[in-house]
């Protein structure tokens, strides 16, 4: 599972921290070494964000939108997962939404940034592990 911001540096590179990184990881899963898995609620989020910059970046957005279709699963939020992130109430209830929507769609690994994320859910017992880019990346190489 791909969480938002990780997603950002891949749709929205500039200034991002993981660019190169994020971006190897789309390739790896686009050339089907990989298996990749996207929230509809991801693609908004950022979609958000590019068009908070200008009106180029969201079309190039839009544009590179289509393409992930093809080569990435992109899964709707559903009321299952959206109840039990009420339940949870850590404080972040959209780390919480994309926790429950990876959990719902087996997914082994989240990556993501977000320091938050990955501090309050290292605390936890939970199937899925929570990884930078950069960590699965170093793994994946190992």
């Amino acid at each position: 599972m791909i969480d938002t911001n990780v997603l950002l540096d891949v749709m929205c590179p500039d200034n991002r921290p993981s660019t190169e990184t994020s971006t190897a990881i789309f390739r790896a899963i686009k050339k089907g070494v990989l298996e990749g898995e996207l929230s509809t609620q991801s693609i908004v989020d950022a979609a958000y964000v590019a068009s908070r910059t200008e009106g180029k970046e969201l079309l190039n957005f839009k544009q590179k939108v289509q393409e992930l279709r093809n080569y990435i699963n992109i899964g709707g939020i559903d009321q299952f997962s959206l109840f039990a992130a009420v339940q949870k109430g850590t404080g972040d209830f959209e780390d919480d939404v994309q926790y429950e929507h990876a959990y719902d769609s087996g997914c082994d690994v989240l990556l993501t940034n977000d320091k938050e994320f990955l501090k309050h859910y290292a605390k936890k017992e939970v199937p899925i592990k929570f990884l930078t880019p950069e960590e699965f990346l170093a793994k994946l190489q190992a």
